[in-house]
């Protein structure tokens, strides 16, 4: 009991406070869904949150746009400011599609720092995104691979009841 008083008295006199802590609340983002091959496209991510801020430490919001496929990043920040305590920000990235048509996987990674550190006590919050799909290229036409002898059939069959209606009209009429 006397260790514990010990403790808390000494929490309550040496100033130890915990760092100013963030919550994410909604991301949301905006991108084109369809784009050509080696196009630059933009994703916007807006971020709302807030922050336990005294207006003393500088924050900033750093959105990591990854290619899944290739295992690339786009990293760009945006500054939320001193007064953090309630926060809307836009970050904006730009990646280049791939030179192939297909689906483009990617995922966004938010962070929000303090006092322009990058990890550790300065990372306050962190959410992956992960749904983000972009289809390069012209969308698919379904292709009918059938075979030569199958046109001719078909083709043959086709023009014999063309021909066999026309003899039977002949018939009726004379």
């Amino acid at each position: 009991m006397l260790v514990l008083a010990l403790l808390v008295l000494l929490m309550t006199v040496s100033g130890v406070a915990a760092l100013p802590r963030c919550h994410v609340s909604n991301i949301s983002y905006a991108y084109p869904h369809q784009a050509d091959p080696n196009q630059q496209v933009t994703v916007y991510t807006t971020v709302t949150g807030s922050c336990v801020s005294d207006g003393e430490a500088y924050y900033t919001l750093r959105v990591d746009l990854a290619d899944m496929a290739s295992n690339s990043l786009a990293i760009n920040s945006t500054r939320i400011g001193f007064n953090a305590s309630n926060f809307t920000v836009i970050g904006e990235d730009s990646a280049i599609t791939p030179s192939v048509n297909g689906t483009w996987p990617l995922q966004v990674h938010v962070y929000v720092i303090r006092a322009g550190g990058t990890s550790g006590s300065f990372l306050l919050d962190y959410q992956t995104v992960s749904n983000v799909t972009i289809l390069v290229g012209a969308t698919p036409v379904p292709e009918f691979n059938i075979g030569l002898g199958f046109t001719v059939l078909a083709s043959l069959m086709m023009a014999v009841m063309v021909l066999s209606r026309t003899s039977c009209r002949k018939r009726t009429w004379s």
